[in-house]
């Protein structure tokens, strides 16, 4: 009973975040982390009072799940490794072992007048609240491994976050072709004229719809049973199987996942339109690579075919725009990375979490109006603030873990857990892809998403064929 309320807790959070603009508010965020502090109670309440008879009685998980698979040990030392270097950025350390450290750091101390024992962040209090941030994160991870374990559950998981992106495409195209350019009666000042669904940032859109695009398409392969297929079906088969429910299956998934992709084109995001064809080309290469029939590859490319043809529809001359050499030309964001890596060489080992808005001012070689917040760019920006050992360890574990998912992805025939843990994986894969060119990992929405489809794809390469 507990692990049924904490499910539908872990689906309710997902639902609920995006919507106050994508939960870049303090508020929205304070409100996550309660209710996953909640959730995480439950989880060890539920710990301490169960039962063998409660076990049974909710669905025997055991059976559903392989009861060998760990986590490995490996991504552990890898988060471990980041975590202790940020929480050591926190803690004062005396002046020769901040110097042997930092000696920018200690050199900006020395100049304030601030002198004993200091730590490597510069503003401990912004950084400390940033790690309970990751720490959020990880919990919420943890209680989705934890408590989405069979079947029913991955699927039912599935289709919440799928709803979810079908709702923000939808509400993104109404308020963009309707004219009135709103998120929820808020008027809009910026981006105007790109569907953004309850995002401020259409990049933050496009970044949501990426991850949810990848799991349509992996959800619309596992549905129409095209995992399945090992090889090409005559043509009595071919008719059988169109007369078949699969078929109106197979209709509804990919009018999902057409529409969550017309959404990505529509926010005029240069690096989301860029990840949506990627990410069939990397569909594309995994089925075959996992030994499937040609038919699976179809299928996406025809998904893909049917976008750029209702968007043609529609009309995609303000899409075309974005890519002009007066658009190109106005972005700042080599210069950005330009003066991110002057960053790096300068606090080899971080100035800590959140920071990156205080210290970046100190390298910057051009005006530009406002304050810059973040380095559009989630890998330079980590390694700015968690330095080379914290950022790089952050860094390796998504990528090793991604390429441990899909090495276990490839042992799995059941076509269900194949295909949510290929969409999944892809939508981890697209988000990591954009965090080249922006800071989708800063925004809470996209961030816990990003977690989520991460433990949904470990959890559903180990569900029993």
């Amino acid at each position: 009973m507990i692990s049924t309320v904490i499910f539908w807790g872990l689906c309710a959070v997902l639902v609920l975040i995006p919507l106050p603009f994508g939960g870049d508010v303090p508020w929205a965020v304070f409100a996550f982390e309660c209710a996953v502090f909640a959730l995480a109670v439950l989880h060890l309440a539920g710990r301490f009072l169960e039962t063998k008879r409660e076990e049974d009685a909710e669905g025997a998980e055991s059976d559903a799940v392989d009861a060998k698979a760990r986590f490995p040990l490996f991504l552990k030392l890898f988060l471990g490794a980041f975590l202790a270097v940020t929480a050591l950025q926190l803690i004062p350390l005396p002046p020769a072992v901040l110097k042997a450290l930092s000696p920018r750091t200690a050199s900006l101390y020395r100049d304030m007048g601030a002198g004993g024992w200091r730590p490597l962040s510069l503003a401990p209090a912004l950084s400390f609240s940033e790690l309970v941030h990751f720490l959020f994160y990880g919990v919420f991870a943890f209680l989705v491994y934890r408590h989405v374990r069979t079947r029913r559950r991955l699927e039912t998981f599935t289709l919440t976050l799928l709803a979810v992106g079908v709702f923000e495409s939808f509400y993104g195209l109404a308020e963009l072709f309707g004219g009135s350019q709103r998120i929820f009666g808020f008027q809009r000042d910026y981006h105007l004229g790109s569907a953004t669904g309850t995002f401020i940032n259409r990049d933050h859109f496009a970044g949501l719809l990426e991850m949810l695009f990848a799991l349509a398409l992996g959800y619309l392969l596992a549905k129409a049973d095209f995992f399945g297929m090992g090889r090409e079906l005559s043509l009595r088969e071919k008719i059988l199987w169109f007369a078949q429910e699969k078929l109106q299956r197979a209709l509804l998934c990919g009018i999902v996942a057409v529409v969550i992709g017309l959404g990505i084109v529509f926010s005029r995001s240069r690096s989301g339109i860029f990840i949506f064809f990627a990410t069939i080309v990397l569909a594309a290469a995994a089925v075959s690579a996992g030994g499937q029939a040609r038919r699976p590859a179809r299928i996406v490319r025809t998904v893909a075919v049917m976008v750029v043809f209702a968007a043609v529809a529609v009309g995609v001359k303000p899409v075309v725009e974005r890519f002009t050499k007066e658009n190109m030309a106005r972005d700042a964001r080599f210069v950005y990375y330009g003066n991110t890596l002057k960053y790096l060489r300068a606090f080899p080992a971080g100035t800590g979490l959140r920071t990156f808005a205080q210290a970046y001012p100190m390298f910057e070689t051009r005006y530009e109006p406002g304050l810059l917040d973040h380095a559009h760019n989630d890998y330079l920006e980590v390694l700015a603030e968690g330095g080379a050992v914290g950022g790089g360890a952050l860094i390796l574990f998504a990528a090793m873990g991604v390429v441990w998912i899909f090495l276990r992805w490839l042992r799995r025939r059941d076509p269900l857990a194949r295909g949510i843990a290929l969409g999944a994986l892809l939508g981890v894969v697209a988000l990591l892809l954009h965090s080249f060119t922006d800071f989708n990992l800063r925004i809470p929405a996209n961030a816990a998403f990003l977690v989520a489809l991460f433990a949904l794809a470990a959890r559903a390469v180990e569900v029993r064929e």
